[in-house]
C-alpha cells in the first residue's frame, strides 16, 4: 500500500525570511512604478542615461473606421469596441493629433503635451460626401422613398448620396400603387410652423434691427444705450449656446469641478499660452480675466474659462443648435453650408462642411436633421458609414 506523502509547515524562521523578503521587494520596486506611472523615463540617447518626463494623449473618436496619427507615427488600433486610443510616453512640447479615414473629413488638433499629465481631445469625422434619406410624400409597399420623375432631378443628390433605395415613379404605374408616407406630413408641418425654418433669416437680425434704431445719434449716446434685443439660447445638460452681438458664445453653467476639459489650459503668461494654445486663446483668457460676467479661476494648477466663442467662419449664421448626441460639437447653418463645429478651441477649432448649399433650410427635431429644398425633405445622416 503506497505510502501518503507528508506536508509539513514551513519553521517560523524560514516564514520570517520569506516574509521579510516580500517586504524589501515591494519597497524596492514601489519607487519605480510610481516613479513610472508619474511619467518619468530613462533615456539612453547618445550613450548617456538621463531621466527623461513624459506625458500622454487620451484621443476619443466617434467610429473604428478612422485611423490615429501622433506627428507621423500612427497609432496602435485599440482593443475592439473601443474607440478611444491611449497614448503615453511622449516627449513634452506640441503635438500634432491627426485622426483621417477613407470617405470622411481630416480632424486635425496641435495639443500640448506636459510631463506627468494626460492631454484629452475629442476627435469627429463628418462624411466627405453628404449621407441623405429622402423623404417623399408617397413610398412604396415596402417603404422605398417615391419621387416624381419630373421632379426627382432637382434634388440636392447632385451633392450627396440617398442611404436608403428609392424609385422614380412613371407615368406606367398608378399612383393608387404607392401608400401616402406619414414622415412626410409631419417633417411638412414641422417646417410649416418653425419660426427657425426661414431662409437666409440671420439669428443677429434682431440685434441689427435694435442698431439701427440707434445709428443717427452720437457715439456717447449709443454707448449710453442699452440693447433691447433678445439674445438666442440654446442649452443641453449644462452647456448653453448662446448669440450675443453679432457673435456666438458656449458657455458653461454648470460646477466648476465637472467643466468640460477644453475650457482649461496650463499656463503662466499670455505669451506662453498664445504659442502652446494659439493667440485667439490667450486673448480670451486674460481678456476675461477681469470680466465679471465670464471670470476664470484655477482648476489643479489649471486656468479655466467659462465661455468659448465659436468661429462662423466671417459669415452669417441662420441657425445654430447642439449636434445631435452631443453637447461639444455645435451645428451651424452659415451662408453657403452647413457645417459643424467644435467647442474646445486649442489650436483652433475645426470646422467641417456637412452640407454644401445656398438655397435650403434646416432644422433640428428629436435629435435628427432636416432639410427642405425645392418643396423636398430630407433627413441628413451624418454618420460614418461602415
Amino acid at each position: 500500500m503506497p505510502q501518503e506523502p507528508q506536508i509539513t509547515g514551513m519553521s517560523g524562521r524560514h516564514r520570517a525570511v520569506f516574509f521579510w523578503g516580500l517586504v524589501l521587494v515591494f519597497l524596492l520596486v514601489l519607487p519605480v512604478m510610481i516613479f513610472y506611472t508619474t511619467g518619468y523615463r530613462l533615456s539612453f540617447e547618445d550613450d548617456v542615461t538621463t531621466v527623461v518626463t513624459t506625458g500622454g494623449v487620451y484621443v476619443s473618436t466617434q467610429s473604428l473606421a478612422v485611423d490615429v496619427y501622433l506627428d507621423e507615427d500612427q497609432v496602435e488600433r485599440p482593443r475592439l469596441f473601443r474607440s478611444a486610443y491611449y497614448i503615453q510616453n511622449i516627449d513634452a512640447g506640441l503635438r500634432r493629433v491627426v485622426v483621417q479615414g477613407e470617405g470622411v473629413q481630416t480632424w486635425v488638433k496641435l495639443v500640448p503635451v506636459d510631463p506627468r499629465i494626460v492631454t484629452e481631445v475629442a476627435a469627429f469625422n463628418v462624411p466627405t460626401t453628404p449621407r441623405l434619406r429622402p423623404i417623399t410624400q408617397l413610398q412604396t409597399s415596402a417603404g422605398a422613398a417615391v419621387l416624381e420623375g419630373a421632379q426627382a432631378s432637382t434634388t440636392i443628390f447632385g451633392v450627396g448620396t440617398s442611404t436608403e433605395a428609392y424609385v422614380i415613379a412613371t407615368t406606367s404605374v398608378a399612383r393608387t400603387s404607392y401608400t401616402v408616407n406619414p414622415e412626410y406630413e409631419f417633417v411638412q408641418r414641422l417646417f410649416g410652423t418653425s419660426t427657425a425654418a426661414v431662409v437666409n433669416e440671420s439669428v443677429f437680425a434682431e440685434f441689427r434691427q435694435d442698431q439701427d434704431r440707434f445709428r443717427f445719434v452720437s457715439p456717447q449716446e449709443r454707448n449710453a444705450t442699452t440693447s433691447t434685443s433678445t439674445p438666442v439660447v440654446i442649452e443641453r445638460n449644462d452647456m448653453r449656446l448662446q448669440s450675443r452681438a453679432e457673435e456666438l458664445y458656449a458657455v458653461w453653467q454648470g460646477s466648476q469641478d465637472n467643466i468640460p476639459y477644453y475650457f482649461c489650459i496650463t499656463n503662466t503668461n499670455a505669451s506662453t499660452t498664445a504659442a502652446r494654445y494659439g493667440q485667439h486663446v490667450a486673448a480670451a483668457v486674460y481678456a476675461t480675466s477681469t470680466a465679471t460676467s465670464s471670470p476664470i479661476f484655477m482648476i489643479d494648477d489649471r486656468t479655466c474659462r467659462t465661455e468659448i466663442k465659436l468661429d462662423r467662419l466671417r459669415q452669417d449664421v441662420y441657425l445654430f443648435d447642439f449636434f445631435p448626441g452631443s453637447s461639444d460639437l455645435v451645428l451651424l447653418h452659415l451662408q453657403d453650408g452647413l457645417y459643424v463645429t467644435e467647442i474646445d478651441d486649442r489650436s483652433w477649432q475645426n470646422t467641417q462642411l456637412l452640407l454644401p448649399g445656398v438655397d435650403f433650410q434646416t432644422i433640428i427635431e428629436n435629435e435628427v436633421i432636416y432639410i427642405k429644398q425645392n418643396d423636398f425633405y430630407f433627413e441628413i445622416i451624418p454618420e460614418i458609414e461602415t
